[in-house]
């Protein structure tokens, strides 16, 4: 997707859950975020934080996000186009890892192994992910919204298995809150690793 039309669209609709996320930061956080796209929620974030350092598997997503911290002369934040897989090891130790509606693109187990490894390089881990729908209005706009991507198969297996809180249990991590958001379909999970 291009940088352009996604700062347009589901930046957008995200803006007041990406407020949250940041809300949870620690002030002067070392932070990295998993599937960053576009890079706004760690533009949203830079004046709160130390530095920011935004990987993403989509080069025209992370040149997007390079220019735009170009245009607006921020200066603590970097972004890397990069595969994020089960060997995704960063160069330096972050205070805390964030991830925004990235975990259920990918297969299961390969989920489960990059959630994991970030328990390695650091302390605390926020992610805005699709929770369990609570009614068949939600159920459907939800099946909806991913059925044309091109990840389907893996929201269908991310659901099959418990959506995020399964798969954080998979894992043996624990759960330090749960924050709903704006969409009863999303929810925030700190997870303390």
């Amino acid at each position: 997707m291009k940088g352009w039309i996604k700062s347009l669209t589901s930046d957008k609709y995200l803006t007041p859950i990406r407020e949250q996320m940041i809300d949870m930061l620690d002030p002067g956080a070392r932070v990295i975020d998993l599937g960053c796209g576009s890079g706004d929620f760690l533009i949203k974030a830079h004046s709160k934080i130390e530095s920011g350092f935004g990987v993403d598997g989509s080069k025209s997503l992370v040149k997007y996000a390079q220019n735009r911290t170009k245009d607006l002369n921020i200066a603590n934040l970097t972004f890397e186009h990069r595969m994020i897989h089960q060997h995704f090891k960063p160069k330096e130790y972050f205070t805390h890892a964030t991830a925004s509606l990235f975990f259920h693109v990918l297969p299961q187990e390969l989920a489960a192994q990059i959630l994991k490894s970030t328990a390695t390089y650091s302390d605390r881990l926020i992610i805005c992910a699709f929770a369990p729908p609570e009614n068949k209005k939600q159920r459907f706009l939800m099946w909806f919204d991913q059925r044309f991507t091109s990840h389907y198969r893996h929201y269908i297996e991310y659901c099959q298995n418990g959506y995020m809180e399964g798969l954080i249990k998979k894992c043996q991590l624990t759960i330090k809150s749960i924050t709903d958001t704006f969409d009863p379909t999303m929810k925030i999970y700190s997870i303390k690793l």
